[in-house]
């Protein structure tokens, strides 16, 4: 049995908010679609790291997530093959992993909620139409429900 992490639900709720926000935004712009109308419009350098700079943190939240999937799968493995007083151990070994992982999606979601908001509100700033050429929204754009 695969055990879903809490850190899945953080990555679920910071890309919640930011399509809630990109959303908002563009529900107040009746002009065409963004992408087709931001064809001349290009990211200041300085916004065009600050994306990839999200683009490379969203990565390394994915790959810290696949590895503690990975430990609490073993540590499930472990606890299930485990008898007697060696199980025990094993489930207090689980549920100590557990609540580690949990305190840290709760850390790296607050963070997340921070970051997201000011790397839109950088794109509101810098114009409505930077938000379609944003890396991070494009990812996030192209993502199967």
């Amino acid at each position: 049995m695969r055990v879903k992490t809490p850190v899945m639900l953080m990555v679920a709720g910071c890309a919640t908010v930011v399509l809630l926000a990109v959303s908002a935004l563009l529900a107040q712009t009746p002009t065409a679609h963004p992408r087709t109308a931001t064809a001349a419009v290009k990211l200041p350098a300085a916004m065009e790291a600050r994306c990839q700079a999200m683009v490379a943190e969203r990565e390394m939240v994915m790959t810290a997530t696949k590895a503690a999937d990975q430990r609490l799968d073993d540590l499930v493995g472990a606890m299930n093959a485990a008898s007697s007083q060696t199980k025990a151990d094993a489930t207090a070994a689980v549920v100590n992993e557990l609540v580690t992982q949990r305190r840290t999606m709760r850390d790296g979601m607050v963070k997340m909620q921070q970051d997201a908001m000011s790397h839109m509100m950088g794109h509101m700033q810098a114009g409505k139409d930077t938000i379609a050429m944003c890396p991070m929204m494009r990812q996030m754009g192209d993502m199967k429900h």
